[in-house]
């Protein structure tokens, strides 16, 4: 799978249009680099509750930044499941309304979430190196590739476990 070896970060980051999530990642051979964006009105409350259940689960390894820019690097065997459910919130009209189910799926209440959701940021990465993003595009995956994925994973989270939202 191509996540062995990376780090990740998960970053807030704001901007004149509003705060921006990021979801960075860095091989041993790479610099650091976005692989996810999600910004728009709720931004900073479903970063904030992504933090505060990280940091109750000891998934955070450092913490830092400034006022315009918080990050938190995250333990590697969590990243691609932080990764995995950004893309599954990515295109909801309102994620917010994920965000109760955000921490049964970091410890894996429903069985096989991490893995799903491991393999949904694979999938991801694997596809936009075959149509990488436009130029204009600041970030490393395929902006419509994470839709469709988007869009595919919320009918497999809910046929699955039986989620309604």
């Amino acid at each position: 799978m191509a996540l062995e070896g990376r780090t990740y970060k998960l970053v807030l980051r704001k901007t004149a249009r509003g705060p921006v999530i990021q979801f960075r990642s860095a091989t041993p051979e790479t610099r650091e680099a976005t692989l996810i964006r999600m910004g728009g009105k709720k931004a900073q409350e479903v970063f904030a509750k992504m933090v505060e259940v990280l940091k109750k689960h000891d998934f955070v390894t450092e913490e830092g930044g400034t006022e315009n820019y918080k990050f938190y690097r995250l333990k590697p065997e969590i990243g691609p499941v932080v990764g995995g459910y950004l893309i599954l919130i990515r295109r909801s009209r309102d994620p917010t309304a994920w965000l109760p189910l955000f921490e049964d799926f970091v410890v894996d209440k429903f069985k096989g979430s991490h893995k799903l959701l491991e393999h949904t940021l694979a999938l991801g990465i694997e596809l936009s190196q075959i149509h990488p993003p436009p130029e204009r595009v600041r970030m490393q995956l395929n902006p419509k590739i994470l839709d469709s994925l988007s869009a595919g994973m919320k009918v497999a989270v809910k046929k699955l476990w039986g989620i309604k939202k």
